[in-house]
């Protein structure tokens, strides 16, 4: 026994992850049908109902609502740009989930395009930066990224794994995963700059 007379348990050895579940999402988009599917974490940087974000989706121009209003423009013309061409977004961008509140967002996104070169769906992660923005710098989008980047392929391996996970309900696993992600995202944004 230690100094403090008590024997520590494998709970007490086992790590804490204090706010990793609550920084980073993920969000799948049927681009024909127009419906995005997102996590609980997606949902809570937007405004919208996480229940019907995950089960019957929401159109791009609901979440474009939920762009911050300096923000909509430009990132609406970066999605659409980045849909039509490279098929990689990688942006920091501000949210608006209710009046008067306003939210960080790192997206990195990932489009698919059938044979004759139609988006047809469009994956990602987004990270809630809003505790690193303080420094007042202004929204950003990366522009001539290689197509594929051996950290993009290991984010959606992990956005699946993450997908099977909150199915089998572990949140011990999913928190990991979830801490794989926020790195994953942040050595990704950096690919940004």
């Amino acid at each position: 026994m230690g100094a403090s007379g008590r024997l520590l348990t494998g709970e007490a050895l086992r790590p804490r992850f204090v706010d990793i579940p609550q920084a980073v999402g993920s969000w799948d988009w049927d681009i024909p049908n127009d419906r995005i599917y997102c996590d609980d974490i997606v949902a809570s940087l937007y405004g919208i109902d996480s229940a019907s974000a995950s089960q019957s989706g929401y159109s791009l121009d609901m979440f474009v609502s939920g762009h911050h209003p300096s923000d909509r423009d430009w990132m609406n013309d970066a999605i659409r740009g980045a849909m039509q061409g490279t098929g990689t977004l990688v942006a920091e961008y501000r949210t608006q989930p209710e009046e008067g509140v306003e939210k960080w967002a790192l997206v990195r996104a990932r489009y698919y395009h059938d044979a004759e070169g139609r988006p047809m769906r469009a994956r990602g992660i987004i990270v809630d930066i809003t505790n690193s923005k303080l420094d007042g710098q202004a929204p950003s989008i990366a522009r001539d990224l290689p197509d594929v980047h051996p950290l993009d392929r290991a984010a959606e391996l992990c956005i699946s794994a993450r997908e099977v996970i909150a199915t089998a309900r572990k949140p011990f696993l999913l928190r990991l995963v979830d801490m794989v992600l926020l790195e994953l995202g942040r050595e990704l944004g950096k690919l940004a700059h």
